[in-house]
């Protein structure tokens, strides 16, 4: 069984026991994916199937506006799951894309085996239920800081939230993410004790 396997298990275990047999039946649903820089995992458009979980690497959720400009949603290191998961639910085109920073491998099963998993077990449908909870979580503190938060404040969060993601990520689309332009984050970033 492939190592990366393994990562995805022990994150599933941590959040609840797996049934009897639960390895056996979810490691044949299991492929590695590897991204080069700049591919993508899902594109805006596009109805999605699958579901990663990221175990290397760093990825960029974003959406482009009508005259080409892009917007950061979320970035995502490894120990994540990664999906446009409304547009999985609703079997609609996703609404943005998620696209490799720099290289990166996931561990890539489909939707509908997911879903095929949590409806066989009650241990299967915990664990759905606990993913689904913490990403609606993270959502609701992202919309929280944005609404709430001044711009420095986000910013603070951001290293909070994704220590080392300055040595992986561009100052451009970090500025994005904030909500604010390069000049401004740049004057933030001058302004605060090294």
């Amino acid at each position: 069984m492939p190592l990366e396997f393994e990562s995805l298990i022990r994150y599933l275990e941590a959040i609840h026991p797996l049934p009897s047999e639960g390895r056996e039946r979810l490691i044949p649903l299991l492929r590695v994916e590897d991204l080069a820089k700049d591919a993508y995992f899902i594109r805006a458009g596009k109805a999605p199937t699958k579901v990663g979980f990221l175990i290397k690497g760093w990825l960029r959720h974003f959406h482009i506006d009508a005259e080409g400009r892009e917007y950061i949603r979320y970035f995502c290191a490894g120990g994540n799951f990664v999906s446009s998961q409304s547009a999985l639910v609703n079997g609609t085109p996703s609404d943005f894309s998620i696209q490799a920073i720099e290289e990166s491998r996931l561990v890539v099963f489909t939707y509908r085996d997911w879903l095929g998993l949590s409806d066989s077990h009650p241990s299967w449908a915990a664990i759905h239920k606990a993913v689904l909870e913490r990403a609606l979580e993270a959502s609701e503190r992202r919309e929280r800081t944005l609404i709430l938060d001044d711009a420095t404040a986000r910013y603070r969060k951001f290293l909070e939230d994704f220590p080392g993601a300055e040595a992986h990520i561009r100052q451009y689309d970090i500025a994005s993410y904030l909500g604010v332009s390069p000049v401004t984050l740049s004057r933030i970033r001058g302004a605060m004790p090294l």
